[in-house]
């Protein structure tokens, strides 16, 4: 595999790792929520039981109703509500899903309670109109389920109160799930992060050899060895590096050559001139004023005109190297500050010149003309 195989094949790895792991957390974070929407679940439990607990005490109510009375119209109330009690407990049944095994069984004595006591409820009816008052007082009241009105209220209560447990303990739950779910988002960004940086790792180090050197010619080539030159790898990846740095040092070297040219140009103009010549950097002290020159450049001409040797005066300062200079001193400064141009007569060693002070750059250039 070449080195840019096995970074690619890192970032896939890393990407499958991170996208699974977002994944993930989304399913968390969408079960978190829906425990906190459990206490919508629980309200509307709530409201559904009482429904239902309102529905079956208006039909009892109109089952005794006509029965003491003997007054169809109150069959009217029993007639609405006996077709909605079933129905509001099989819509009761389905919001309390998933069923635990308590809601469960009382949910099942609830509709055996609800069944028998329609069917007695429609028996009292059918003795009433046919034998009167007192045989279907009797069949209304007889039988394990005379109390079914707070059998009922019973049952009910205790599927609210299932429901209200369960809400609890789900919210008091969903701070530790958030917990959980973060150190588990933490713990796989950080697995896809590890397995980034080991697959760079193992590209990198797999290919040092070839990289490196292409280091060392980049190195060499920064302190100007532009004659080093990088053999050619045998990984086919970093071969087009090679030869752009083989380019780039050859290309180089062509310069340094034309600059070297010019350079033995311009010094051999500079030391042929007959004036004396010599360029001076001004040396300044922590406030910025000029304390004294130094000497950076002097021609042939300059150095025999004060009888000195070839490069005597670079690196010296104007105040030892040229005492004649001294009586000039706030003059050179002058220019330098000023941008001001001096000249006058001046004598070294005897002999005369006429002396051409300018200034250049951040200092001067000084010339002995005879």
């Amino acid at each position: 595999m070449s080195f840019a195989q096995r970074l690619a094949f890192g970032i896939i790895l890393a990407l499958l790792v991170g996208a699974g792991t977002v994944y993930f957390i989304w399913q968390r974070i969408d079960e978190i929520q829906m425990s906190i929407r459990h206490d919508d679940r629980t309200e509307r439990i709530q409201a559904e039981s009482d429904k239902l607990l309102a529905q079956f005490i208006g039909m009892e109510t109109g089952v005794r109703s006509y029965i003491i009375t003997g007054d169809s119209t109150h069959l009217t109330l029993y007639a609405r509500t006996v077709g909605e009690v079933p129905l509001t407990a099989k819509q009761l049944r389905l919001l309390m899903q998933p069923l635990t095994s308590e809601a469960a069984s009382t949910l099942d004595f609830l509709d055996i309670v609800l069944d028998k006591k329609i069917v007695e409820s429609n028996q009292a009816i059918a003795m009433r109109r046919d034998q009167g008052i007192k045989i279907a007082a009797y069949v209304l009241i007889k039988g394990k389920v005379a109390n079914a009105a707070d059998t009922i209220t019973n049952l009910i209560q205790r599927l609210q109160r299932t429901a209200r447990t369960a809400n609890i303990k789900q919210y008091e739950a969903v701070p530790k799930q958030y917990h959980e779910t973060a150190y588990l988002l933490l713990y796989g960004l950080g697995g896809a992060m590890t397995i980034f940086i080991a697959a760079a790792l193992w590209a990198l180090f797999a290919h040092w050899r070839a990289l490196k050197p292409i280091v060392e010619g980049v190195e060499k080539l920064s302190l100007g060895d532009f004659y080093h030159r990088i053999p050619p790898g045998k990984t086919a990846d970093v071969k087009p590096i090679i030869a752009a740095v083989n380019t780039l040092g050859e290309r180089m070297l062509s310069m340094q050559g034309k600059t070297r040219q010019s350079e033995d140009v311009y010094a051999d103009v500079f030391h042929a001139t007959p004036d004396c010549v010599s360029v001076w950097r001004a040396s300044r002290n922590g406030y910025g004023q000029i304390s004294d020159f130094e000497c950076i450049l002097a021609n042939n001409a300059w150095n025999m005109a004060y009888h000195r040797s070839v490069e005597y005066f670079t690196g010296k300062r104007m105040n030892s190297a040229l005492p004649d200079f001294q009586p000039l001193f706030e003059q050179c400064k002058t220019i330098v500050e000023q941008h001001q141009k001096l000249t006058l007569p001046h004598v070294v060693e005897g002999k005369h010149y006429r002396l051409v002070a300018s200034k250049m750059r951040d200092g001067l250039l000084l010339r002995l003309i005879e």
